[in-house]
């Protein structure tokens, strides 16, 4: 049954390294260190890991080579144990999740994650996890470790049993029950204790002693104490090393569980204590891997006290993940009779924001209750009973903390009078006295701990604990002390919060049955003490298909004993419920005398190898399992020292003295004992002297893959009971083979072909056809002489053409290569050569052994009267012959499944032509003339013509001759006649699917056919369904292929849009689904867009000029990179970006011209310089506000290198003298300045895009400036808030920044903080707020020692956080804040303007337009209130006041009634229509209520001229008449003061035109706004120096509308450059007069920003939040000077970032992530034109899509239809990329001619000049390549059409043209038989293709007739009639070949 090979001694690999590093001294003890091997056995990571331990270092060896070493020395912690399991890997999980096809991303199961090996070092404390890839973790532990045994996923750890005394041992007394007057339980271990009863049935036969040993004497009547740790269960388990401990739970015992009450059934429940891990296996169930389910895991356990070891199925328990599930609110209702929860102050009653959730990770802890509040009386405990024993929810987040509950509570039985709602919910706060802390940690790790984390498990969450109520009632009445609180689990015990983790469910237990009772060994862990391993039984034992049979085996070394287990496990298949498996037990088994015994596995056996013990103490090995015979194991004579082999190999073991002796010889007996099995049945033997290990290898099954596939044929073939003995039938044979001494050259072989001999010998041979020579033997043949004669230089000849030419080739293999051929076409005496003198073949002799074996004892056995093959004697006729049919027919089938394979080498031994010989063989005896004619055509040309006599033989039972079955006739007639009439062999039904899968998958593929069409996409979809991937079709023969490709071909280029992720990957087009894809995901690659070359870009002298700029802006990181070429494709035309940044510039200094006039003097001269330049740094300074816009998103920072947050260079090169001019440094100081570099940071963090990673807490203190807060790095602060950065930092930093009052500081950050949780309802960020918030404070407190503008930032950061939530009390307090009456005048009033704007802001955005449903706000009358404000007339002696509350009302109006479409409040709004009043409102307020008209009557603005005049009031209709004339046109007269308010309404119309379009790139809204922006150009461009005030006045309101339609244009083409725009945007840049303040000079750069936003890559979007957004960013009111915020704080003018939206479609090609330009068509919604763009461009708005495709000759096309997949948007607002494929050349000359020119000069195209292409030369000078077409060579040479990782590349139709004609001269049969099936495959095709064209025909006559025209709409299905994979005339010249062929 097995071969034993000797590898040498063995020690470990690490030892060397150890004995060198002298961590272990010279020649150690093996008691000096502790040796472990790990073997893997999953396929895609088989290999055996290595563990050494020694007292302080863990060293780790994989596949014999030493890979790394750990060590401890420095912990001063001794090493308990060492192991290798597996985690959950994060970094793995995200790659998973983005491979997931298609966007539906389910969050996967706790077993679905990705897992990655780790090595897991336990100390004495502390646990050490290594992740082999890298990443390691510290665990603390809370208690000591005892032993930890790996888990499929983690490792569960057994802790240490505290005892208080020394006393080793203690004999327990007997049990009674436990109402006797003497009991030594507790009762409140009585749960934890066996359960057991006193009965009678033990009596007449006793158990064996059972051993407690933690038990006093002492205090055996006493209560066990409260420090004892008896609350703590034995076992843990650790998951996850980022988790906390897990608990390892069983499911209670049933009879437990019906006595007590009904709610204890959920309460936890864990293993005895005394329950020992010893060993956890996953058991590969065949169902459920089949299925996809999980594996079955065991684990045994012992228990030492009752002396059981007992097998448990482990399962582990689904927790949500709590990092991300953690903060689910529960569905769950709190059933209380109260409706508040106690301890909750009823405050507001605001209802509770769905989203709404704790800041920073983790919920706030409940506040402890204070000391008096704890000493209570027995009465008042009695009435907070039920209070205390509620669950309490803390902001929508349930906390769990999973308690034990002790046995008092599991015999509580409630009465079903009490209130059990009461008791419903778990307690999260005890208010118990005698409860000592709140909420106890489960362990005491430097991370946030598990009770907010723990997840919501299934199985016991919300565990409902209930309370011993009879016991509590009875001492409190006793007035005794509440041991019921005790027994409840609400005193202080450590594992509180902790999840469960692993469930045990018990399937058995056995007793241990110990003849003597051993004290010493209780000290050593259990698993020491035994070995456990489990044996899966092989398939065909099974009774039914859903049932297996496991063996779990538990050796005892001390008794030597080996106790077998039995289980069954069973598939159960519902439909209503998933697959589950249950584990049932089957027998238990008992082996004495049994040393030792593992299990060894060899490939797909496994068996178990024991070492016994005869009578007379004789030691011998054998192997053995219940489904085969037991068999002897004997060890060569032999052993060697050393396997040379092998890679830990280094020269002997053995000391020199031993000399030249390189084995030794073992003595059985001195074998004590097994150790360390590995894979291929490598297992160790201990030598009992040396105490050394002998590494041997029992080899269980074939070495050669082919012998095995044969095997397994048989194996099906034949019925489960003989079948199973095939296996020990080949060893037996090899056996017999060795001891005759045959001649054979491949043991394993021959020994095949005995048996299938044999099988058709049993049938019955007539022994007069039988030869009568004796069976040959090995000759022994001396040593080659040079004087020997002819004869012995012929036998070795000979003998070498026996091993050149084994089996039954008659060539050699290598004669077929080319360089040979000439031997092959040589007359026939060339090829004789070859062949033996003595011409005994190969089939001959075997004929002979398989005669001489049956007749042996043996064979006789096998094949005799009582032979168990069942074609021997023994069975009936009828199955005698059918398997005489079936064997054959199995072999048969194997042969043909290898022609499908072209990658499986003929060559390879055995090759077809040997199995091929002998079924010829076969069918001789059997005289089945047909198969016989069919072989021998199939035989090599030189196959022997005569046979030998030996073949003659003639069997006496013959089967009948099935029909003869080749496969390509097969596959030829399914696919070209449409009825699949052909059949497979009936035994392919019970064949196995892993022996012949192409042959079933080309089955499936033919029955799904035949229900389908036969069209290409019914093609594809069979293809996929039966299991065709592209990796399968690239090793099919080619002319199987064609037709495959064919479909492929037709469906390419525009296959179905409901295709899965897989369909399209089969036909390569995985480009469709890739928007889906994570970017992250897509492998970056070279991303330079221009060719290099070797011409250098700098010299000296630009290097130096440029060095500036360096710094200012550079590449970091691939993705910026590929922006940056993403931005050079979108302005490729013309400078329009460079103009713009050059303006934006503030780190050079600004060029200006001042020509000196001829009467100024020199000194007078200088003097002006210095006036420009002042002023010209008034400009600069306003310039970051402008370029945060243009670079916005652009970077990703590298994380180890500061962020550069530029200055400002104010100096200026005046002409025409090129002199530098300074400025004065007193006037800008940081002080004077601090905006400017407020607004410098912000520019400088918004260019850090939303997706860079790693901007976390450490990064951003990282960048931190020294001691001092500075002004930049507040703006940099507001930045990382204003993107969404700020959410994952911690919250101690917040502190840290707003201690120190730095008032910048405090607005950057509570602004960043509120933009980056907003609408979250945030409770820490609202504390944050509220605190910098005088009227956010408590009645009475201190007042606030902040500036103002910090309260201004703390109003608008709640508007924020409140965003959308219409939350009352919030609202109240704006309203408030808007209204407020000061009742004294201070000299800095609070509630200024600014104020109450940010106030009046915040309450729009908290009711963000909800104008039509105020919900709860209805009482509150917000609307009167604010149009009283507005626009009603106010107390004189208030006025003053109330005019700053003017702006606020009315902004808050326009954002509460945005797009609300409320006429009434509209026009309660909207300027007054008596002229007369405008003189009482301010300019600017005629400006914002014209504004907040349009916004509410949203859908009524149009962008006309006409609809401008009618909102104009109408005394202004004729300034606007014609449009074109200025503003001032002489007919009309002059402006003054009293055209104000015509100036602002008209700018108002402009602005709400703008908001309504903003981003829409229209052009007509451009040139609307341009006319308008023309005229107050006019206006302010020539002001007159002796202007008086009311000109003075006209001037400044035309230049603030200036601003504002400036603006507008810049908001319409946002992202655009547009050249219109700019070219007035770059004239206002430049202005420089004394009148233009900070604030003109601010919004001018604020448009040229927007115009430029994101440097044309982002747009503005128009939803709520958005056009809110934009209305505080864009306010009218621009500051004066620097540091202006009188009306509007100017930190607020970054709020456009809430309005961004990046819609800047990139194309790349997939394969090497380049972008590149391709055309493609837009079609809106509700339009039936297509727009035509380039890419890169911006899209118009998404919601406005319906459809984008691509239409490029160069690249595959791809439709996106957003109406169709809603998902797409969602993914493009992710990425904005399309991933695009190359197409492969075509062979249409326009194609290939159009892919010519585009390559040739195109962005990011390939050069196509001849020096890119090397090869070109090639293809004139073979012959074979000659006859190629350009496009053919141009597939051949171009292998990046598809990218490196694309199947693409993989089979082209050069390769097949090339291999088909290489089969025409080759002649072989089945190759011909193949290209019939491809010339019928294509006449099929021609036919089908008619067919479709007279279909087309008729389909236009009829729409001719319907006279419809829409044909546009028409979705082209793919059809036959395209062109092939493999061309028409290539078709036709292969016929054309093989007609010549055959005339010849």
């Amino acid at each position: 049954m097995a071969s034993v090979t000797s590898l040498g001694l063995h020690q470990p690999t690490a030892l060397r390294y150890a004995i060198q590093e002298q961590l272990l001294p010279e020649n150690p003890p093996s008691s000096s260190y502790d040796w472990s091997i790990t073997v893997d056995h999953t396929t895609d990571e088989e290999g055996e890991d290595e563990l050494l331990v020694t007292k302080d270092t863990v060293i780790w060896s994989r596949g014999s080579i030493f890979r790394k070493c750990f060590g401890f020395k420095l912990e001063k912690e001794p090493i308990i144990q060492a192991l290798l399991t597996y985690f959950p890997d994060s970094e793995l999980e995200d790659d998973a999740r983005d491979n997931e096809p298609r966007g539906k991303r389910v969050r996967p199961n706790n077993d679905e994650r990705p897992l990655s090996k780790a090595l897991v070092v336990f100390l004495k404390t502390q646990a050490h996890v290594y992740f082999l890839n890298g990443t390691s973790h510290v665990v603390h532990m809370p208690f000591e470790v005892e032993s930890a045994c790996a888990a499929p996923q983690g490792v569960i750890i057994q802790r240490k049993q505290r005892t208080d005394t020394a006393l080793a041992a203690s004999l327990r007394f007997p049990r009674v029950p436990h109402n006797s007057f003497i009991s030594n339980l507790s009762p409140v271990s009585i749960k934890s204790s066996q359960q057991s009863t006193f009965t009678t049935e033990t009596l007449g036969r006793p158990k064996a002693l059972p051993l407690r040993l933690n038990v006093n004497l002492d205090n055996l009547w006493d209560t066990p104490e409260e420090k004892n740790d008896s609350q703590w269960p034995r076992l843990v388990a650790l998951t996850d090393p980022l988790l906390e401990l897990g608990l390892v739970v069983t499911q209670p015992d049933r009879s437990t569980k019906r006595k007590s009450s009904r709610g204890s059934e959920k309460s936890p429940s864990f293993l005895d204590r005394a329950e020992e891990i010893v060993h956890i296996e996953e058991i590969s169930h065949r169902q459920a891997c089949q299925r996809g389910k999980d594996k079955v895991v065991l684990a045994v356990t012992v228990n030492r006290e009752i002396c059981t070891y007992t097998v448990w199925k482990l399962t582990y328990i689904h927790n949500e993940d709590p990092f991300i599930h953690g903060r689910k609110v529960t569905k769950k209702t709190d059933r209380r009779r109260s409706s508040m929860q106690p301890g909750l102050p009823s405050g507001a009653t605001t209802p509770l924001h769905p989203t709404f959730r704790e800041s920073f990770g983790a919920p706030l802890p409940g506040k402890r209750s204070r000391k008096s509040e704890k000493v209570e009386k027995n009465d008042k405990t009695l009435e907070n009973l039920e209070s205390s024993l509620g669950i309490e929810k803390e902001s929508g987040v349930t906390r769990r903390t999973s308690r034990r509950v002790s046995s008092m509570l599991a015999r509580a039985d409630l009465s079903a009078s009490q209130d059990r709602t009461a008791f419903s919910e778990q307690p999260q706060i005890s208010n118990h006295p005698n409860s000592r802390r709140d909420t106890s940690h489960g362990s005491h790790r430097g991370r946030v701990s598990g009770v907010s984390f723990a997840g919501v498990s299934t199985h016991g969450a919300n565990t409902l604990l209930e309370a011993p109520v009879d016991t509590l009632l009875e001492e409190l009445r006793a007035g005794g002390d509440f041991e019921g609180f005790h027994s409840m689990g609400l005193d202080d015990h450590d594992f509180d919060g902790l999840t469960q983790e692993i469930l045990f469910t018990k399937i058995h237990s056995v007793p241990i049955d110990n003849t003597n009772v051993r004290y010493s060994l209780s000290k050593q862990p259990a698993r020491t003490q035994c070995k456990v391993f489990c044996l899966t039984g092989p398939d065909s034992i099974d009774d039914d298909y859903s049932r297996q049979q496991v063996l779990v085996g538990i050796q005892d070394p001390m008794e030597k004993r080996l106790q077998l287990l039995t289980l069954y496990l069973q598939s159960k298949r519902s439909a209503s419920e998933p697959d589950r498996t249950t584990v049932t037990f089957g027998q238990l088994k008992k082996a004495q005398n049994v040393i030792d015994s593992c299990k060894i596995m060899d490939g797909e056996i496994s068996m178990i190898l024991l070492l016994s013990q005869s009578t007379d103490g004789q030691r011998e090995l054998s192997i053995q399992a219940p489904w085969t015979q037991l068999t002897s194991i004997t060890l060569p004579p032999k052993l060697s020292l050393a396997n040379i082999r092998s890679l830990d190999y280094y020269g002997s073991l053995v000391n020199r003295d031993v000399g030249i002796r390189r084995a030794i010889t073992p003595i059985i007996g001195e074998i004590a004992g097994l150790r360390h099995p590995k894979l291929r049945g490598v297992v160790d033997i201990l030598d009992e002297d040396t105490q050394q290990h002998h590494q041997i290898r029992i080899q269980l099954q074939p070495t050669s893959p082919r012998v095995m596939k044969a095997l397994k044929a048989l194996r099906s073939a034949l019925p489960a009971s003989s079948g199973e003995r095939l296996i020990a039938d080949w060893w037996e044979i090899i056996t017999w083979l060795r001891q005759q001494d045959a001649n054979v050259i491949d043991i394993e072989w021959s020994a095949v072909v005995i048996q299938i001999f044999s099988i058709y010998f049993a049938l019955g041979v007539d022994e007069s056809t039988v030869p009568a020579e004796p069976t040959p033997r090995r000759r022994s043949r001396g040593f080659l002489r040079s004087s020997s004669g002819a004869q012995i230089d012929l036998s070795d000849w000979d003998a070498m053409n026996t091993h050149e030419t084994p089996g039954s080739s008659t060539h050699p293999p290598w004669i077929e290569n080319r360089a040979w051929q000439w031997i092959m076409e040589q007359d026939d005496s060339s090829l004789s050569m070859f062949r033996p003198s003595d011409n005994t073949s190969f089939l001959s002799s075997h004929t002979r052994y398989a005669l001489a074996y049956i007749s042996s004892s043996r064979g006789d056995a096998a094949c005799g009267a009582d032979g168990y093959l069942p074609t021997s004697p023994s069975h009936d006729y009828l199955s005698r012959t059918r398997y005489g049919q079936d064997v054959f027919l199995a072999l048969h089938l194997l042969l043909e499944e290898q022609k499908l394979n072209v990658t499986s080498s003929h060559a390879s031994l055995p090759g077809s032509v040997d199995l091929r010989a002998v079924l010829l063989q076969i069918a001789r005896w059997l005289k089945w003339y047909e198969w016989v004619n069919s072989y021998e055509l199939e035989m090599p040309l030189d196959w022997p013509e005569q046979q030998a006599e030996s073949t003659d033989i003639s069997i006496s039972v013959v089967p009948p001759e099935p029909a003869y079955w080749n496969v390509f006739e097969w596959i030829r007639t399914s696919l070209s006649q449409e009825s699949p009439s052909s059949f497979v062999p009936p035994i392919r039904s019970v064949m196995a699917y892993s022996i012949l899968p192409r042959t079933k998958m080309f089955e499936d593929f033919f029955r799904i056919l035949s229900w389908r069409g036969r069209t290409p996409i019914d093609f594809i979809e069979a293809m996929h369904q039966s299991g065709i991937t592209s990796v399968f079709l690239e090793s099919l023969p080619e002319y199987v292929l064609v037709p495959l490709q064919d479909a492929i071909a037709q469906c390419q280029p525009a296959p179905p849009s409901t295709w899965s992720k897989e369909l399209l990957d089969l036909v390569n087009r995985s480009d469709i689904g890739s928007i889906l894809m994570r970017s992250s995901r897509l492998h970056i690659r070279s991303t330079t867009v221009l060719a290099p070359t070797h011409a250098a870009s700098w010299d000296f002298n630009s290097l130096c000029q440029n060095a500036i700029e360096f710094n200012d802006s550079p590449s970091d990181d691939i993705a910026e990179s590929d922006k940056q070429a993403v931005i050079r494709a979108i302005f490729k035309e013309d400078r329009r970006l460079d103009e713009t940044k050059s303006m934006l510039n503030t780190t050079k200094p600004r060029i200006m011209r001042l020509d000196p006039l001829p009467e100024w003097t020199e000194a007078h001269y200088l003097e002006q310089q210095k006036d420009m330049v002042t002023r010209l740094a008034n400009n600069t300074l306003s310039i970051p506000s402008g370029r945060a816009l243009m670079n916005y998103g652009l970077r990703f920072p590298l994380l180890t290198q500061k962020f550069h947050i530029n200055g400002f260079v104010l100096n200026c090169t005046v002409k025409p003298n090129n002199v530098t001019v300074g400025v004065d440094k007193s006037l800008f100081t940081e002080e004077k300045i601090a905006w400017a570099f407020f607004h410098s940071g912000v520019a400088a963090g918004l260019s850090i895009s939303r997706q860079a990673k790693g901007i976390d807490t450490s990064w951003i203190l990282y960048n931190k400036p020294g001691n001092e807060l500075n002004n930049r790095y507040a703006g940099f602060l507001l930045a990382l808030g204003l993107n969404g950065h700020l959410k994952g930092v911690a919250k101690w930093i917040a502190f840290k920044y707003l201690t120190p009052k730095h008032t910048m500081t405090s607005i950057g950050l509570l602004l960043g903080l509120a933009a980056s949780y907003i609408g979250t309802m945030d409770s820490l960020i609202t504390r944050l707020l509220s605190v910098h918030v005088t009227r956010m404070l408590p009645r009475g407190a201190a007042e606030l020692n902040l500036s103002p503008l910090t309260q201004t930032t703390g109003i608008m950061g709640i508007g924020l956080l409140y965003c959308n939530s219409q939350h009352r009390r919030m609202s109240e307090i704006m309203m408030s804040e808007i209204e407020h009456i000061e009742v004294e005048d201070d000299e800095e009033p609070l509630r200024t303007e600014c104020y109450r704007l940010a106030a009046g802001f915040a309450l729009g955005f908290i009711n963000l337009g909800k104008g039509t449903d105020l919900k709860g706000l209805h009482d509150m009358r917000i609307t009167e209130k604010l149009l009283t404000l507005a626009s009603a007339t106010k107390k004189a002696e208030h006025v003053h006041i109330l005019d700053r509350s003017t702006a606020a009302s009315v902004v808050a109006i326009a954002l509460i009634y945005m797009k609300s479409e409320d006429h009434i409040v509209a026009r309660k709004i909207d300027v007054p229509d008596a002229p007369l009043q405008f003189d009482y409102i301010r300019p600017d307020i005629l400006l914002l209520r014209t504004v907040a008209k349009h916004l509410i009557l949203w859908s009524e603005i149009e962008p006309t001229h006409e609809w401008v005049r009618k909102n104009l009031p109408r005394r202004y209709h004729s300034r606007l008449q014609p449009p074109l004339y200025p503003l001032d046109h002489p007919a009309r007269g002059p402006l003054n003061s009293t055209h104000l308010p015509f100036l602002t309404i008209l700018a108002g119309l402009c602005w709400a035109i703008a908001l309504r379009y903003a981003g829409s790139a229209d052009l007509k809204v451009r040139d609307l706004l341009l006319s308008y922006i023309r005229k107050y150009y006019g206006q302010c461009r020539h002001p007159n120096p002796k202007a008086n005030f009311d000109d003075r006045t006209v001037q400044v309101t035309a230049c603030m509308c200036l601003n504002v339609v400036a603006l507008s244009c810049a908001t319409v083409m946002a992202g655009t450059c547009d050249l219109e725009v700019l070219r007035y945007l770059r004239s206002l840049h430049s202005r420089n007069d004394p009148d233009t303040t900070y604030g003109s000079h601010m919004a001018i750069h604020m448009a040229m920003g927007a115009l430029s936003l994101g440097c044309g890559t982002q747009s503005f979007n128009t939803s709520n939040l958005a056009i809110a957004s934009l209305l505080v960013a864009f306010y009218p009111v621009f500051p004066d000077s620097v540091q202006d915020n009188k009306s509007h704080l100017q930190a607020f003018r970054h709020f456009w970032v809430l309005a961004t939206d990046p819609r800047c479609l990139v194309t790349k090609d997939v394969a090497t992530n380049a972008p590149v330009s391709v055309p493609i068509a837009i079609r809106l919604k509700n339009s039936t034109e297509e727009e035509g763009r380039i890419t890169p461009c911006l899209l118009p708005h998404l919601s406005d899509i319906q459809t984008i495709r691509t239409i490029s000759p160069e690249f595959w096309n791809l439709e996106l239809d957003f109406e169709a997949h809603p998902e797409y948007t969602e993914a493009f607002k992710r990425s904005q990329a399309l991933y695009i494929r190359r197409r492969p050349v075509s062979d249409s000359p326009f194609a290939t001619t159009m892919l010519a020119l585009g390559r040739q000069g195109g962005f990011g195209g390939l050069p196509a000049d001849a020096a890119s292409q090397p090869l070109e030369w090639l293809f004139d000078n073979v012959p074979a390549l000659n006859k190629l077409t350009h496009a053919e060579r141009g597939i051949a040479l171009d292998r990046g059409v598809g990218g490196p990782d694309v199947s693409n590349s993989s089979v082209s139709a050069v390769d097949a043209r090339l291999v088909l004609e290489d089969i025409v001269q080759s002649g072989n049969r089945d190759d011909l038989l193949g290209l019939k099936g491809l010339f019928e495959w294509e006449e099929w095709r021609a036919g089908k293709t008619q067919e479709e064209e007279k279909e087309r025909e008729k389909g236009k006559a009829k729409r001719d007739e319907d006279e419809m025209t829409d044909t546009d709409n028409e979705k082209k299905e793919p059809h036959w009639s395209g062109e092939g994979w493999l061309r028409e005339s290539i078709v036709e010249g292969l016929k054309g070949a093989v007609w010549l062929a055959s005339r010849e």
